[in-house]
């Protein structure tokens, strides 16, 4: 299973990194690896990075959008896609400060959504050191 961290980064600094999203990834990547040292420098790095998500809002427009397809699922705070066609097995969990889709695949379905909401999001994949903007769905490394 692949983890996608995905960070909603705030407008004026997707603005100044949008070529260079290795350097946002980096920050990220070493927040992820050195999160359990500094709690409080983290989360205010952090919160000045990115905007948080509406994460009632947005979890109901994805249930609206899905929910009449038999490959959704919703249970509780996880979004759940079981694509048998596609190959496809996606659970996404919306944190207000990001989110995280755990998927059996390179790409979920879940990208699509979520680029219609927020196009200014970096997707990570901190295991794979794989990363790429959600408007981009292609990877840069």
């Amino acid at each position: 299973m692949k983890i996608y961290y995905i960070f909603n980064i705030k407008k004026e600094l997707y603005d100044i990194y949008d070529d260079t999203p290795s350097v946002l990834y980096n920050f990220f990547y070493n927040l992820y690896i050195n999160n359990k040292y500094d709690l409080n420098y983290v989360n205010s790095v952090f919160r000045q990075i990115t905007n948080k998500y509406n994460k009632e809002l947005l979890d109901l427009k994805i249930y609206l959008k899905m929910h009449n397809k038999m490959r959704y699922l919703k249970r509780k705070d996880e979004h759940i896609i079981n694509d048998l066609w596609k190959n496809e097995i996606s659970i996404m969990k919306i944190k207000k400060s990001y989110i995280v889709i755990n998927s059996n695949n390179d790409y979920s379905e879940f990208f699509d959504i979520l680029k219609k909401y927020y196009k200014g999001c970096l997707v990570c994949d901190f295991n794979n050191q794989k990363y790429f903007y959600l408007r981009n769905i292609k990877m840069l490394v």
